[in-house]
């Protein structure tokens, strides 16, 4: 028995860690590589998961003519259970509907991302924050107060097409996550050491001089708005099929948008592979609190549900007072086709003094400390 619940714990944990390593990242290319401040990221999220909602249910029923003569939203339960049956024994066009959703979520989001970031992509600071906060909250009341879309504030069911894995649906599930982030996070990390990687670095350190030398910096900010509005979508399409619906109510900025932020910031911005260190702390803490929240009830004393955010706001103080650069923070990048041993070696021959690395500022903690000690003696 403890087995199970710990073995159900672990996918759980392994699932959302996943989702949300794949809305980390994209948001860490944008902000951390770009410069980029998006605070609309759970515009993103929620496409996706409309797409799933608004889209599979409606297809799969035309495909298997399922109750033609009711209305979809309103029997959507019963809808769903038949096609479920049907599912069960057709895994190709299980498979061929997931694939269609993920392609239909990619080409919709990017276009989504375009419509939002054209206009206010030339704004920056708080003006661009509050335009991208606008433009994700606009999204979410539209799922909250347009009922055919996602049922409203109630929720749509979504057909299970992996059905046809039987009782190794959920590992099978994991696994087909698995290998889309895996996609995400390398095609991100080659994008970070190719040129493109430069240009958009270039535009962060300094908007004016990538202009003064040619670079659309405008349109640079639009394509990776676009590109990254694309792939954080896939997370709502795989969190739709996960949970098997869609619910507009759970796609908040604190879930989607501030969440996210927190996780880069603990695991170090413009570092790929602090966004995973941080979404790793993040999610563990967070799905222990939800999962053994009645176990440690006794030991607060409050009630356990403000845990989680009493938590998450000590955790970005602390992040900022001592370790504002996050646990693993942002390194030069190697770029590919460079030898950078033979250059170091050139300019050694060449009488140029390459100055060496600084010695490392004590953080605040640190200097605390020796405060103390200076005090005392």
């Amino acid at each position: 028995m403890i087995d199970d619940i710990f073995l159900k714990w672990c996918i759980d944990l392994f699932m959302f860690f996943l989702l949300y390593l794949i809305v980390t990242m994209n948001l860490n290319f944008m902000y951390g590589y770009t410069g980029i401040p998006h605070f609309g990221i759970s515009l993103s999220v929620a496409g996706g998961g409309y797409v799933v909602g608004a889209f599979t249910g409606r297809i799969l029923r035309w495909i298997y003519n399922v109750y033609p003569e009711l209305d979809f939203m309103y029997e959507n339960s019963k809808i769903t259970n038949q096609i479920n049956t049907h599912l069960a024994n057709d895994p190709f066009t299980g498979i061929g509907i997931f694939l269609l959703m993920v392609v239909l979520s990619l080409v919709l989001n990017a276009g989504l991302g375009y419509i939002v970031s054209r206009p206010a992509i030339r704004l920056s600071g708080s003006y661009l924050i509050i335009v991208l906060i606008g433009m994700a909250e606009a999204m979410r009341i539209i799922g909250m107060n347009y009922y055919p879309l996602v049922g409203g504030t109630f929720w749509v069911h979504v057909p299970d097409v992996f059905n046809w894995m039987g009782n190794f649906r959920t590992e099978g599930f994991l696994i087909i996550c698995t290998f889309f982030t895996l996609g995400i996070f390398l095609l991100l990390q080659a994008m970070s050491t190719s040129p493109l990687g430069r240009v958009v670095r270039a535009v962060r350190e300094n908007p004016t001089s990538a202009e003064c030398v040619g670079k659309d910096v405008v349109g640079i900010r639009t394509k990776v708005v676009v590109l990254c509005s694309a792939l954080t979508s896939i997370a709502g399409v795989l969190y739709g099929f996960y949970i098997h619906a869609v619910l507009s109510t759970s796609y908040t900025r604190s879930a989607w948008t501030f969440y996210p932020w927190l996780m880069f910031m603990v695991g170090g911005v413009g570092n790929n592979m602090g966004a995973a260190v941080g979404t790793f702390i993040f999610i563990t803490l967070r799905r222990l609190i939800i999962f053994f929240k009645h176990d440690i009830e006794i030991f607060v004393p409050f009630q356990v549900q403000w845990l989680e955010q009493i938590l998450t706001g000590v955790m970005l103080l602390l992040i900022i007072m001592f370790r504002p650069q996050g646990l693993l923070p942002e390194k030069p990048t190697k770029m590919r086709g460079l030898d950078y041993d033979g250059f170091h070696d050139e300019l050694e021959n060449k009488g140029i003094k390459i100055p060496e690395k600084k010695a490392k500022k004590d953080n605040m903690l640190q200097r605390l400390l020796a405060r103390l000690r200076t005090r005392k003696k």
